[in-house]
């Protein structure tokens, strides 16, 4: 009896242990169908044609943020074919040729995309299969007829001797410029889902009203927080000092070319030029050797400048400084355009600067070339 209750045990457990492998198996199956989905949601496929160009010319894709290549190519008979994985199921991309002597910009989904191309008209491309571009484009549409009216009281500006004439029209070109915000700001309030919304609000959250962008930033979907545009605007809102000139400089601390952690106010200088540039933006390194210039002439007189570098790869960073042979301190955190100190700063655009006094106060912001030497020539005679 006692033999037939064992064999029965091990008969019962011979069928637990099978139940368990069967479900390990079935665990370990959906983990890679699961895989194997993700991976599929994230993979894309572009394919193309390009008049004009000649065969086995190179083109390239790149993401746009962060900067990395996805793929490249050698045009076949006016064919190509560019094929890859990204980081997120719809992203920006750059198409171009070697050095951007061509490009366009456009989103990038991971549904097969079609792209008709012609050589020295890029930017003209017709693309399919791509909503978000779609979608990009129909904006585009609406904000051309701004747009020409900016461009065209720009270009009158430009030309305008007469004083009287000259005020009248920057006005004109400040209300121009209004409706266009009213355009995109509306776009952003009326489209919480869309990816085009998310992307648009972060671009211009340093240039819109801190308050509006968290209201539009909590009308946003889950969804659309949830992605790399929601986080950084996120990011924005929490870290933003709202620096104006006049106000007091905000510090902070980051590592510089030899990994040591430096603070803003460990700088000491009657002046303080903070200077926000990228080894990758070429007004910056057309720039710089106006300020090498500049710092010889007053760095005795009391004049200094850090450098923030909107990098993120650190060869590339310490190649530049190199290469424009940059004497001040320059530090970086490596996170590209989301450098911490440019979210405190609220910077949109590369280079920009602001000089800060012995006191801490903010006197000025984007002197460039004669300008900042002419500043520096009355503030350090």
């Amino acid at each position: 009896m006692a033999l037939l209750q064992e064999g029965r045990l091990k008969v019962e457990k011979i069928k637990i242990d099978a139940k368990m492998n069967y479900f390990k198996t079935l665990t370990i199956l959906f983990s890679i169908l699961l895989s194997t989905f993700s991976s599929f949601a994230q993979t894309f496929t572009i394919t193309g044609t390009v008049e004009g160009l000649k065969d086995r010319t190179w083109i390239y894709l790149r993401n746009a943020r962060p900067d990395k290549k996805l793929d490249s190519v050698k045009v076949t008979n006016g064919k190509f074919r560019l094929s890859g994985k990204m980081d997120e199921k719809i992203i920006r991309v750059y198409l171009h040729t070697e050095k951007y002597t061509d490009y366009i910009s456009f989103w990038l989904e991971e549904n097969p995309l079609n792209i008709r191309l012609k050589s020295g008209e890029f930017k003209k491309a017709i693309i399919t299969g791509s909503k978000t571009e779609l979608e990009d484009k129909l904006l585009s549409k609406v904000k051309a007829r701004i747009e020409k009216q900016e461009d065209s009281l720009s270009n009158l500006l430009e030309a305008q001797k007469d004083k009287l004439l000259k005020t009248d029209l920057q006005n004109k070109l400040k209300s121009v410029r209004k409706k266009g915000k009213e355009i995109e700001l509306d776009y952003v309030k009326s489209n919480p889902n869309s990816l085009i919304s998310a992307n648009l609000l972060e671009v211009y959250a340093s240039d819109w009203d801190k308050e509006k962008i968290s209201q539009l930033y909590q009308n946003l979907s889950s969804e659309m927080k949830n992605t790399s545009y929601g986080k950084n605007i996120k990011d924005f809102l929490t870290l933003n000092k709202e620096i104006k000139i006049g106000g007091q400089f905000a510090d902070f601390s980051q590592a510089n070319t030899n990994g040591k952690m430096i603070k803003l106010s460990d700088i000491k200088a009657k002046y303080i030029l903070l200077e926000f540039w990228g080894s990758w933006c070429g007004p910056c390194r057309e720039e710089n050797p106006n300020l090498v210039k500049t710092h010889a002439t007053y760095k005795n007189k009391g004049f200094e400048i850090l450098g923030v570098a909107a990098d993120n790869n650190k060869e590339q960073w310490l190649k530049a400084i190199k290469e424009d042979k940059l004497p001040w301190e320059n530090v970086c955190d490596l996170k590209g355009d989301k450098n911490v100190a440019a979210l405190i700063y609220g910077i949109n655009a590369y280079p920009t600067n602001f000089l800060i006094d012995e006191k801490g106060i903010i006197i000025a912001k984007n002197l460039r070339g004669e300008n900042l030497a002419k500043k520096l020539a009355e503030l350090l005679p």
